[in-house]
């Protein structure tokens, strides 16, 4: 057997007779199952996928486990007084570094597969679905890109190991340049910045963990992070070389030792700087979901000629890579529907200046996607997201023409604002109803005596005050032209138009919803399930509601006349309706000026806010966009399910908890008794 296996094995022997290990792999284990908890109610509704939530939550920890597990590896040798023993047998210095580096490193990475199985296990008994867009080779990338960091932790832990005497100084030293240092060096970085996050991003070392989690592997920074490490056990065994000098007075042979260590890191410095300067970036397909919405399918499949998409974005931008893979994933889809020849076209401002000075010219700016066909551009800024409805929208706008293409918003009663950004404003679904094609305007029914022609629904969103006699009069002369209504109820209920509403078919409810599911306690989680225009893309989804308000039919809605009124709910929860959609002449043909009459009512003003669609994954945008699209009449075309790319769990409240106590409190705990067990067991026995 080599002197490097043998070393592997007594290290990896030694370790696990240690209570310290015990400790430390608990601990991990606990650590890094509340990070990715926490991070599972933070990634709903993102682009995210679950192994990256997984890696970047083991991410941050890592080095501390590195330290843990590296810290008497040499310390406990030279504090006891084995590391004379050890360098007097006839083994070379570099078989002892690496072979304890290789058993400190395999450790770590044991313990980063506990973490996974235990994570993905729990998680696969309490909510199964989550595991229907993730297959296992998904977590390959995160866990090459744990591995390759942990590399590097695990060879700068040893060499802190061999510089001190104490391992409980080493670890703490060790703790304190992984993970003190260059953490309090960005805070105060972007504490002092006025633009902060804006300019410089995550954490580096936390968004390496993301990108490569994610499938994009940048040459030039795995190439660093390998370069530094093996610096590192350079050093560490010329450490270990001088400790045969201690004594001895060879002040020549140390010296020229710390020379030597000097110039290994200067070497290793221009090796990095090289590799930084390397913008190849490897893809492992397995890291991104390829699944697209029903939406995005329709809208491709409709989609005909050519679309030129335009990416005008630097090379080494973090957008760079997933705006690449997404726009390289809907040509691909494109083809398999028969829809458009989507031209992918990049344009580095910093490289292609011709290009690039043509599009500043033509009013594009830069950090944007241009999608252009017969002589229509939209410009989709990547400043807010990246994802696949922005892109479909995009594409549906150059392939559609609406003549009714203006969403009215009533004012005058309190209604929340299509222009306010704060957390009670509806400023992101007023951005996604103009990247279908909408413009969005204000209308004050108690001036403008006309609806304009050009309306395609007016929105009642969360009244707070009545409307006045004139009011109701001219918005129901509007209906009964074959107008669309859209209205959200406030949780008072007051202005929601009641008399309009009943004569339409459908009335308030004084009822509760009764044992309904929630994620917070105070919301309502509403399955979806009906069979309606509307429901049918979004079957499986769920809503979440804040303070919602039943619905029920009038006695309109039974009418056996012409004039009858179709009633359909829409969402169920707790035993009462609340969202409904009525449909009145339906058979009047397909001539715009008899069109039907159309309303949906969504007993709940909140659901569609800013805070709300940005605090959880659900499906409320979509129900959103899908009401629109109906009343519009745009058809199936819009009327897509929830994104591919959209990461979602499902899990409420109760499943939650229930999952936080079992990662973060039983198995660890378990881990912990086990390994604490076997190594007093061992060490009774030798």
């Amino acid at each position: 057997m080599s002197s490097v296996k043998v070393t592997f094995s007594r290290t990896v022997g030694r370790a696990r007779n240690l209570s310290s290990t015990a400790l430390a792999i608990g601990a991990f284990l606990a650590a890094t199952a509340l990070l990715f908890a926490l991070g599972l109610e933070r990634a709903e509704g993102s682009s995210l996928t679950l192994a990256a939530v997984w890696a970047a939550a083991v991410s941050p920890v890592l080095p501390v486990l590195a330290a843990v597990l590296s810290m008497d590896v040499w310390s406990d040798e030279r504090l006891s007084g084995r590391i004379d023993s050890i360098l007097s047998v006839s083994v070379l210095e570099r078989d002892i570094v690496i072979g304890k580096f290789l058993g400190v490193w395999s450790m770590c990475m044991l313990a980063t597969l506990v973490s996974l199985a235990a994570c993905m296990i729990v998680l696969s008994r309490i909510e199964p679905s989550v595991f229907v867009k993730t297959g296992m080779f998904s977590f390959v990338p995160g866990i090459l890109a744990l591995a390759i960091q942990s590399f590097l932790w695990c060879s700068f832990s040893v060499v802190m190991s061999a510089l001190f005497r104490h391992a409980a100084a080493a670890a703490c030293m060790s703790v304190a340049f992984l993970c003190g240092l260059p953490r309090g060096l960005w805070a105060a970085l972007l504490a002092w910045s006025p633009e902060g996050r804006t300019i410089y991003g995550e954490m580096p070392f936390d968004a390496h963990a993301l990108d490569m989690a994610l499938g994009f592997f940048p040459v030039g920074i795995v190439l660093s992070y390998v370069i530094v490490a093996f610096a590192l056990l350079f050093v560490c065994i010329k450490c270990v070389e001088s400790m045969r000098l201690v004594g001895r007075g060879a002040v020549k042979s140390r010296m020229s030792t710390g020379f030597v260590v000097f110039l290994s890191l200067v070497l290793a410095w221009l090796l990095v700087a090289l590799a930084a300067r390397l913008n190849i970036v490897a893809g492992l397909p397995v890291g991104l979901s390829s699944k697209f919405s029903q939406r995005t399918r329709g809208i491709l499949a409709e989609s005909s000629g050519e679309v030129f998409a335009t990416c005008f974005l630097p090379r080494n931008d973090p957008r760079f890579r997933p705006v690449g893979h997404m726009l390289r994933l809907l040509r691909t889809e494109s083809t398999a529907q028969g829809g458009a020849n989507i031209v992918i076209r990049y344009v580095d401002p910093r490289w292609d200046l011709g290009d690039a000075q043509r599009l500043v010219r033509s009013g594009v700016s830069e950090d944007s996607v241009v999608f252009e066909r017969n002589r229509r551009r939209i410009v989709v800024p990547l400043s807010d997201s990246i994802g696949e409805r922005i892109f479909a929208s995009a594409i549906l706008k150059l392939s559609t023409h609406q003549s009714r293409n203006t969403i009215y918003w009533t004012k005058g009663h309190g209604e929340v604002s299509f222009g306010d950004y704060s957390a009670f404003g509806m400023s992101d679904i007023s951005r996604e109803l103009s990247r279908d094609g909408f413009h969005n305007l204000s209308l004050d029914l108690s001036i403008d005596s006309q609806i304009p022609s050009d309306c395609a629904l007016i929105i009642v969103a969360g009244a707070k005050e009545d409307f006045s006699r004139v009011e109701t009069e001219r918005l129901d002369s509007y209906l009964r032209r074959g107008g669309r209504l859209l209205a959200l109820v406030g949780e008072d209920g007051y202005g929601v138009l009641t008399s309009v509403m009943s004569a339409w078919g459908l009335r308030l409810s004084n009822e509760k919803p009764i044992g309904a599911k929630t994620f917070s306690g105070s919301d309502i989680v509403a399955p979806i399930s009906s069979t309606h225009a509307v429901t049918t893309p979004l079957a499986g989804t769920q809503i979440v509601f804040e303070h919602p308000i039943a619905l029920e039919p009038s006695a309109m809605s039974t009418a056996s006349s012409a004039d009858g009124v179709e009633f359909t709910e829409l969402v169920r929860a707790g035993g009462r309706c609340l969202a409904a959609a009525v449909e009145r002449g339906n058979d009047s043909g397909s001539d715009l000026a008899l069109r039907p009459t159309r309303m949906v009512v969504i007993g709940d003003s909140l659901f569609a806010m800013n805070g709300q669609l940005l605090s959880r994954g659900n499906a409320n945008m979509n129900f959103f966009m899908n009401c629109v699209a109906y009343l519009a009449g745009t058809g199936a075309l819009t009327s897509g399910g929830e994104d591919g790319d959209r990461f979602v769990t499902g899990m409420d409240r109760d499943a939650r908890i229930r999952y936080a106590q079992l990662v973060v409190g039983v198995i660890p705990f378990a881990a912990f008794v086990l390994l604490l067990a076997y190594s007093q067991i061992r060490r009774r026995r030798s």
